[in-house]
Formats: structure tokens, sequence, C-alpha cells
């Protein structure tokens, strides 16, 4: 249990954290894998399963933000923090984010269109750091809901209040991650995640590039 809250905290920490500075010198990461055709599952926990939507973005707006991201976690034998910055660009046709931590290393990076998603992972990171998993967390994050609703599986369901979104276990009616998101516009200003299952924490702010 212990491993699969930190992995769930690290995972998220690097998860909404989608910006890369072009100004910095990155190194080529090698390939760590190319996923099947968009539309795969991606397992949440046991007999939870997200499946992706078969085209990256559904609207003609294309989406350029930079995210200052900080995550916590507090389980019964570990604690801490981290932070990132990235890059998330997405357009009908395709999805690219970009993770780099406060030494300017780019973590991992993701290319999503609609015929495959493949990712590269640096050679530091944790051999159990799942890229599927972190997809999971940005759609649920900041896809519509009901792209999100349509993801999740038969047990889970999505809800939005004013500036809250909501994922609950159906059969328990209990809370699986809340989700406090600007009202105006959801990629401009401070979102928080929270995930209930596995007790981490996200703060992510976000700024549109304008380009």
């Amino acid at each position: 249990m212990r491993s699969l809250i930190l992995k769930s905290a690290v995972i998220m920490v690097c998860t909404i954290g989608l910006s890369a500075c072009e100004t910095v010198n990155l190194p080529q990461l090698p390939l760590s894998g190319v996923l099947d055709k968009a539309g795969h599952k991606i397992v949440l926990a046991n007999g939870m399963e997200f499946t992706l939507p078969a085209e990256p973005w559904d609207g003609n707006e294309a989406i350029d933000v930079v995210q200052q991201v900080k995550a916590s976690w507090n389980t019964d034998t570990q604690s801490g923090s981290v932070s990132f910055q990235g890059r998330l660009n997405i357009t009908s046709e395709r999805a690219q984010i970009v993770l780099i931590d406060d030494l300017g290393r780019r973590a991992i990076e993701i290319d999503w269109t609609e015929q495959e998603i493949s990712f590269q992972k640096a050679s530091w990171l944790s051999h159990d750091f799942d890229a599927k998993r972190l997809l999971a967390d940005i759609v649920m994050t900041y896809w519509p809901l009901d792209t999100v609703e349509d993801a999740l599986p038969d047990n889970m369901s999505a809800h939005d209040g004013f500036g809250e979104r909501t994922v609950r276990l159906n059969d328990s009616g209990r809370k699986y991650m809340t989700i406090d998101r600007p009202i105006k516009d959801v990629w401009q200003g401070q979102a928080t995640l929270v995930n209930l299952r596995f007790n981490y924490r996200i703060n992510i702010n976000s700024m549109r590039t304008g380009t």
C-alpha cells in the first residue's frame, strides 16, 4: 500500500505540471514506449479503468499553457512534497505534454495523436512512473465533463459544481477525487486536485501563453 500511495503521489505531482521552459537546453531522452491507439484502458485502481477519448481534444480552440505545480502527500508512513514546471499544448489533432524538474531536467514527454500515444521518460525517474496514469489525471482535471464521464468506468461518475469537479464511487457514494478549478477559464489560474483514495494534493497555477 505504501508504494502504491507514493507512486500515485509522484505520478500526480508530475501529472499536472504540464509546461516546459523553451529557453532551457534539455537533452534528448530515449523513447520509453509507444502506447496503442487512443482509447486504450488506464488502470486507476483495482477494478477501475479509465478509457482515453479517441481524439486528444474535441474542439477548435488550441490550448497552450505554462504551469507551476506543487504536490504534497501525507500517509501513515510517509509525507513529502515536490514541484515541477511544465507545458501543455493541445489541438484537435495532438496533445503534447512536457515536464521538467526544478533543476531544468526534462522528466517526461508525451505526444498523443489519434494514431498513437508515445512517451519519453528520463532514466533517473522511477521505473514505476506510469505515464498512462499521468494522462488520465490530466484529462480528469481539465477536459470537459462529458468527456470525463465517458472515460470513467461504470462504477465511477463525475459531477461539476460551482468551481468544483467531483469524481465518486457509485457503489458507496464516496468521493474518489475533488478538483477545485477556475470558474471563468479553467486554463487560467489555480486548480487544486485532492485524491482522497491515495491521500495526495496537487496545486496547479496555470497561465495561457497567448500563442
